[in-house]
């Protein structure tokens, strides 16, 4: 009798451990997903077509999806001025190219009214429309919805090449 309640103690210390360890590599798993969704060059899109919206007016949406890009980690104030289908974003960090490309890009692709956003960094600001960002992309715009065009379109050139021409064309 002794043995099998010990038995039993031991199978259910095994499981316990075996459980403890799995949660804690399902947290270290997630915490590094989470520091990957920061930057442009692993961020990953298909985590953010949640987002996807017909109308910039759903705030919390909006602000959700800025919450997902790259820098979310440096976001300050948003605003919305629904007038003008803007969206005015604050980050408390100096400007970064790659970010604001990647981030009016994505924004751009999933929030379909959204026509300027407004990105005001402590050294700069960008003020980027769709129309720019469409005419950059040309007939491939709409079919950037799916990640792995989104990938081959904007995050991979985006690795390898200089930034000054995009930026001049989205902010022109």
């Amino acid at each position: 009798m002794q043995k099998t309640i010990g038995l039993v103690i031991a199978i259910a210390l095994v499981l316990l451990l075996g459980v403890v360890y799995v949660l804690s590599n399902n947290q270290k798993q997630a915490e590094q997903e989470d520091v990957e969704q920061l930057s442009v060059e692993t961020h990953n899109f298909k985590k953010v077509l949640a987002y996807e919206n017909e109308y910039m007016g759903n705030n919390s949406n909006i602000t959700n999806l800025f919450n997902n890009l790259p820098l979310s980690n440096h976001r300050d104030l948003v605003e919305l001025e629904p007038d003008t289908f803007t969206f005015v974003v604050k980050y408390n960090t100096s400007s970064n190219e790659k970010s604001v490309i990647y981030n009016s890009t994505a924004a751009f692709v999933l929030i379909k009214n959204l026509e300027v956003v407004n990105m005001r960094f402590s050294d700069q600001s960008y003020l980027i429309t769709r129309e720019n960002v469409e005419r950059w992309f040309g007939s491939d715009f709409d079919i950037l919805i799916d990640p792995a065009v989104f990938k081959e379109k904007v995050q991979q050139p985006l690795m390898k090449n200089t930034t000054t021409n995009w930026i001049d064309q989205y902010t022109k």
